[in-house]
């Protein structure tokens, strides 16, 4: 709670020291200013699945449209140095966003204390360390596809969190380990239809294990949160389940309960490596999300992308996964010819979360110049019937089953 009350004051805090800074940088204070930005250009050619960034996304690109918003962004990064210990960071990215406000676009503000060579702390609003891209991936410079896979990147809402982490390195056997723990709360909106919902998360609990042995590296994360809040559409079903007549339905409040999110517990582990070797290089990630709660299934999701350099160029293909189980209704003892629309709902809600999806990617990326790329990224997606979360569907074209083709230009740089 106290977390809740001080997030907003923390980050403006941040921002004004980091301003303040700015303005009056003498002495010693190091103060360094830089910056990301990609214009991106994205064709899809579906009338029923909307490509989009992430679930996050309350717009999509269907078939006959040419969209500039999904993958444009513009970064902006505030470096402070304080002391040989102590320094600021604060980072707003400018992109498309459901509900802009200073506080979304704020993606980094924080304070880093470095105790010593092995231990560093800092406290502030952090990105998740959920993925191997964490700490750059609005960064599109950095990496050699013109988009982390969907399948593990979109599903995640979240790209900060307000609280503490821990981290602690040691070199050994020719790397380097690290270990980190990490604690605070974060929230999120998320998209379906015509329905933004947001989504708060509190108590979450963190640890990431990963060793960097030079051209290769290994992670090992998990994460736990809780649900927050309930969301909007699921108290509203919830509150017409409950006042349904026992004959039509039996034992009404107690399915009424079990869609409840709020105080529910959802975790999410994964692995993920990355190895080069001459001018290849190979990175793969694999996750799980468990959830105590009834309408979020188990959901695997990974993939493995193999990327080939000759000179400025690279050559690259990705091969990606969602599985979840679908929810069928059965319930005992309803009468379904009665309650047709309802159960309708309780099945689009319930099969919001489920996945089920396989993409094959192949792509180039240019190195215009050491600050600037351009890429190019062919992907052929199957969804399975029920599983487009991951897309913008038309409300009466969630079960569709379909075969998509999505290219995508971008051209991404530093300064």
């Amino acid at each position: 709670m106290l977390l809740a009350q001080c997030k907003n004051f923390l980050c403006f805090a941040l921002v004004g020291l980091a301003f303040h800074a700015a303005a009056n940088e003498t002495g010693n204070e190091k103060l360094q200013f830089s910056g990301f930005a990609t214009l991106g250009v994205v064709y899809s050619d579906s009338d029923h699945h909307g490509y989009r960034k992430n679930v996050g996304s309350d717009d999509a690109v269907y078939s006959g449209e040419v969209d500039f918003k999904q993958h444009s962004l513009l970064g902006l990064q505030v470096d402070w140095s304080i002391s040989p210990s102590f320094d600021v960071v604060y980072q707003a990215v400018l992109r498309g966003l459901p509900k802009p406000s200073l506080d979304r676009y704020t993606t980094l503000a924080f304070l880093r204390y470095e105790v010593n060579t092995n231990w560093t702390i800092r406290l502030g609003r952090t990105a998740p360390d959920v993925f191997l891209l964490t700490e750059y991936r609005d960064v599109d410079f950095s990496y050699v596809w013109a988009t982390a896979p969907n399948e593990i990147y979109g599903i995640i809402p979240y790209r900060s969190i307000d609280g503490l982490d821990i981290t602690y390195s040691q070199r050994g056997l020719g790397g380097v380990f690290t270990s980190k723990v990490f604690t605070g709360i974060s929230e999120a909106e998320i998209s379906a239809s015509s329905v933004i919902e947001e989504v708060k998360i509190d108590g979450i609990v963190g640890f990431v294990l990963s060793f960097d042995h030079f051209n290769w590296i290994v992670h090992a994360r998990h994460t736990q949160v809780n649900i927050a809040n309930e969301p909007k559409n699921n108290a509203f079903l919830a509150a017409s389940i409950s006042q349904i007549p026992d004959f039509l339905w039996p034992n009404q409040d107690v399915f009424a309960q079990s869609i409840r999110m709020v105080g529910q517990e959802v975790n999410y582990s994964s692995i993920s490596g990355q190895y080069q070797w001459q001018h290849w290089l190979a990175s793969a990630e694999l996750a799980h999300i468990n959830s105590a709660s009834e309408v979020i299934p188990k959901i695997t999701s990974g993939y493995a992308a193999l990327s080939y350099q000759l000179a400025a160029h690279q050559f690259y293909g990705i091969y990606a996964f969602t599985d979840s189980n679908n929810y069928i209704f059965a319930e005992p003892g309803v009468n379904e010819l009665a309650l047709e629309e309802i159960i309708h709902g309780t099945t689009t809600m319930m099969n919001f979360y489920a996945t089920n999806q396989q993409t094959i990617s192949l792509g180039w990326r240019w190195d215009l110049s050491s600050y600037m790329a351009s890429s190019l990224q062919w992907s052929y997606t199957l969804i399975d019937e029920g599983g487009g979360t991951l897309w913008l569907n038309e409300a009466d074209q969630h079960n569709v089953a379909e075969d998509i083709n999505t290219l995508l230009l971008t051209l991404s740089l530093i300064f």
